[in-house]
């Protein structure tokens, strides 16, 4: 693929341009029919919700606008990032808002955000056989441990390269990231933000970077990246690497075939009634979870009265997580952690690892300190505890981390009703210390 042609021209973007422009051509000659009284309801309410073709256009050329502004700063447009965020991000950035673009994109990959994505990595043997490597990384993550996981996230983004490639990783120099039909491995993609992130490093740097240069990272050279620039830019290139790996896997098992004659009307009709439907129903709801992002305010002067706490507040959480320790309820526990991935769990199993964390540690007393609210799904709750290690009385200042989930268990929003919060049990082992 030429440097020079664009994204919008693969295969896949341009039969979505003609599908649409070709379905506009038929409103225009629905509408003469109605002109002359030949109408039909069905169609007419159909049409009415067809999406206006600048609308598609805009829509089509979004991944080559996105990487137009933000390769050059580390982050590229990939068949699994969100179209509302890109959309976000891109407009921001042609009004002269690349700084605030910047943050909502680190904001967005280092938050429960990604959470949903995860099981992607569940797939493919180059990402399955890392999976607990990439579920650190996010814990990591939540936890704002941006000094672990960027290391390790370039290990797994090279490693899982060089296992696609069965020669080279992804920082190699000749390491070709080329695929029939992708997003991601366009050549203003991953090829563009490798050499970027490869340059080399000589001199030892004090100052905070803003790309995971992987060679001064590696080797100590730059010796302040842990930010969440740094951390976002690494988990959407690992994801990018893997629509990358998903699109060579459906190369090799589907090969493109020549193009065939455009399909008539009726048989191009269904198809396109759906995309319409399924665009409309989608783009209601994301802009609507925009909104309520974009309005989202953290709480000020929160009561650390247990009586004055909401229901679905992340603080009624953290004390049913004390509670429970001090009940020695482990089962309660073990269901209050928060996991990635769908996989089942047996309950029975990880009361008893709790157990075994918590079997000589009793909690005595504990007083509330304060109540966070750092982002839409993440509170932070500390308290002051005193517990018996070994007969030992000890006192510590312990941090809950609480993250919030909606009814269907996706990123739920703090002072929503209906939410359910869940803790990263960040605090066991820290108990013996």
């Amino acid at each position: 693929m030429s440097k020079e042609e664009k994204i919008a021209d693969l295969p896949s973007y341009k039969k979505a341009h003609n599908n649409f422009k070709g379905a506009h051509t038929i409103g225009k000659i629905i509408k003469v029919f109605n002109f002359f009284g030949i109408k039909d309801k069905g169609l007419n309410e159909a049409f009415s919700k067809l999406p206006n073709l600048k609308d598609v256009e805009n829509l089509i050329s979004l991944p080559d606008r996105f990487n137009s502004q933000f390769a050059s700063i580390g982050w590229i447009a990939h068949e699994s990032m969100n179209s509302t965020l890109m959309e976000k991000a891109v407009n921001l950035a042609e009004s002269g808002q690349k700084k605030i673009a910047e943050e909502v994109l680190s904001n967005h990959f280092t938050s429960t955000e990604i959470k949903w994505l995860q099981h992607r990595f569940r797939v493919l043997p180059a990402f399955s056989i890392r999976f607990e490597l990439i579920e650190q990384a996010y814990f990591d993550t939540l936890e704002k441990r941006f000094h672990s996981c960027v290391p390790l996230l370039l290990t797994i983004i090279d490693g899982a390269v060089n296992d696609i490639n069965k020669s080279k990783g992804f920082f190699s120099e000749n390491t070709e990231l080329k695929a029939w039909d992708s997003i991601a491995s366009h050549s203003s993609g991953l090829t563009a933000i490798k050499e970027i992130f490869n340059a080399p490093r000589k001199k030892t740097n004090v100052q905070e970077i803003f790309l995971p240069y992987r060679n001064g990272i590696l080797h100590g050279r730059d010796l302040k990246f842990d930010n969440k620039h740094v951390v976002g830019k690494c988990w959407s290139t690992l994801f990018a690497i893997n629509d990358w790996a998903r699109a060579l896997k459906e190369e090799k098992e589907n090969p493109p075939i020549p193009p065939k004659k455009p399909t008539s009307i009726s048989e191009s009709w269904k198809e396109l009634t759906k995309v319409i439907s399924d665009h409309q129903e989608w783009k209601v709801q994301s802009d609507k979870k925009w909104k309520e992002l974009d309005d989202w305010k953290p709480r000020e002067e929160i009561s650390l009265q247990i009586a004055d706490f909401n229901e679905f507040s992340p603080e009624k959480t953290a004390i049913e997580i004390i509670k429970n320790w001090e009940k020695k309820n482990y089962g309660k526990l073990a269901q209050l952690i928060h996991r990635i991935g769908e996989k089942e769990i047996n309950i029975g199993v990880e009361a008893g690892k709790i157990r075994k964390e918590l079997e000589n540690k009793e909690l005595k007393s504990y007083r509330l300190k304060s109540i966070i609210d750092e982002a839409p799904a993440i509170s932070e709750i500390s308290i002051d505890i005193d517990y018996d290690l070994n007969g030992e009385i000890r006192t510590k200042e312990i941090v809950i981390r609480l993250i919030c989930k909606d009814e269907d268990g996706e990123m739920g929003m703090n002072g929503k009703e209906n939410m359910n919060w869940e803790f990263i049990d960040n605090f066991f082992h820290r108990l013996d210390f």
